[in-house]
C-alpha cells in the first residue's frame, strides 16, 4: 500500500491554507463579540464614574475610578443586597429543580403511556403556554392566599413548578426514546419509576438544558414575586428597580455595580 510522508511542507501548507480559510470567520466572530460585548463593558465602568459622567454615553472609561458604588451596595446603605441575591438564588434553583423533575415526570408519561384523557390533558399543557400570566395573576394571589403561603417564597416556586413548555419540551424528548427500551425494561421485571430512572442517563443533556433556561425564566420573573413575596422575601430583580430613583437620591453608578 502507498505511504503518505509528511513533511515540513506539507504541514506548513496545510496550516497556511487553515489559517487564510478561517481568519475571516474569526475576524466576524472577533467583531460579533465586540459589539455585544460593549453594553456589558460600558455598564461595569459606568460603576466607576459620576451621574455627570454616566450621562455621557461617548464617555466609557471614567476619569476616577471611584469604588464608593460597590461599597454603598454591599454595605445596605440603600438596600439589602445579599438578602435579594440568596432570595433569587433559593427560588430560582428550587423552582428549577422542582420542575425539571415534575416536567419530566410528565413528559414521560404522555410519550410512553396510555391512560384516559391523555390528548384532552395534552391539550391543556399547550394551553397554560398560550394564556398570559397577567390573566392568572388574581386567581393565583387569592388561591395562595388562601393556602396561607401569600408572602412565603413558596408562594413563587410551588406556581413555577407546573410549566406547559416543559411538559411539551419533555414528551417530544422522550418520544425518541425507542419503546424497545421500555419494554426490555418490563420483560426484566423493573417498575415503571425504575424504568423511568434506568433512562434518565439518555435524557441528561435535556434535563440540565430545561433546568437552565428555567433558572434564567425565574430569575428575571417581576411579577409574580411582586405580588406574592413580601418585602424580606423579594428578588434580586426587585431590588434593583427600586434603585431606579426619580430623585435621583441613589447614584446611577450603584445600580450599574
Amino acid at each position: 500500500f502507498p505511504r503518505f510522508v509528511w513533511t515540513q511542507s506539507t504541514v506548513t501548507y496545510m496550516n497556511s491554507s487553515s489559517t487564510r480559510y478561517l481568519s475571516p470567520a474569526v475576524l466576524v466572530s472577533l467583531l460579533a463579540g465586540l459589539v455585544f460585548s460593549y453594553p456589558f463593558l460600558w455598564m461595569f465602568l459606568s460603576a466607576f464614574k459620576t451621574n455627570k459622567e454616566i450621562y455621557q454615553p461617548l464617555l466609557l472609561f471614567p476619569t476616577d475610578y471611584e469604588w464608593d458604588a460597590f461599597v454603598a451596595l454591599f454595605s445596605g446603605k440603600y438596600l439589602d443586597f445579599t438578602s435579594f441575591f440568596l432570595n433569587s438564588v433559593f427560588i430560582s434553583c428550587a423552582q428549577a429543580l422542582f420542575a425539571t423533575v415534575v416536567t419530566a415526570c410528565a413528559g414521560f408519561a404522555f410519550a410512553k403511556l396510555n391512560f384516559r384523557f391523555k390528548g384532552a390533558l395534552f391539550l391543556l399543557a399547550v394551553l397554560v403556554i398560550l394564556v398570559p400570566k397577567q390573566a392568572l395573576a388574581i386567581p393565583l394571589f387569592e388561591w395562595l392566599t388562601w393556602l396561607e403561603l401569600n408572602g412565603s417564597r413558596w408562594a413563587v416556586i410551588l406556581p413555577g413548578i407546573a410549566s406547559g413548555l416543559g411538559i411539551v419540551f419533555f414528551t417530544q424528548i422522550f418520544s425518541r426514546i425507542p419503546n424497545e427500551l421500555i419494554d426490555l425494561a418490563r420483560v426484566e421485571g423493573a417498575s415503571l419509576p425504575r424504568t423511568f430512572l434506568a433512562i434518565l442517563p439518555l435524557v441528561a443533556p435535556a434535563l440540565v438544558t430545561y433546568g437552565l433556561i428555567h433558572f434564567i425564566l425565574a430569575w428575571q420573573e417581576h411579577l409574580f414575586p411582586l405580588l406574592l413575596l413580601s418585602d424580606a422575601n423579594q428578588t434580586l430583580p426587585l431590588g434593583l428597580a427600586k434603585l431606579r430613583d426619580s430623585s435621583h437620591r441613589i447614584p446611577e453608578a450603584v445600580a450599574m455595580a
